[in-house]
């Protein structure tokens, strides 16, 4: 089963991966397939059937690459909110993954 640590680490993993997507994905042409993009699709595929809210935070954070903050005042969240929604977010990925 993920564990809550793992699962914050593979989001950070996966946010830092698609804030470089196109840099990434033109140096694993020379060093070869890259691991987090696996456990990006196996979270793309889990979170799609998630509830909307944390559908939409997941985007946002970990793909669009959004602050916790601007996420907050886009959506008229507090930023206590947006935490309280990630934890969310870990608990359902720690559910639905593995």
């Amino acid at each position: 089963m993920l564990t809550a640590e793992t699962g914050k680490r593979d989001l950070r993993d996966i946010r830092y991966y698609y804030s470089r997507k196109a840099e990434l994905d033109a140096t694993e042409k020379v060093l070869g397939p890259l691991a987090v993009r696996r456990t990006a699709a196996k979270y793309n595929c889990a979170v799609k059937e998630a509830p909307l809210r944390l559908y939409d935070l997941y985007a946002s954070l970990y793909v669009a690459g959004a602050t916790q903050e601007a996420v907050a005042l886009e959506l008229g969240y507090t930023p206590q909110y947006i935490r309280k929604l990630i934890a969310e977010l870990v608990v359902y990925f720690q559910k639905n993954i593995g």
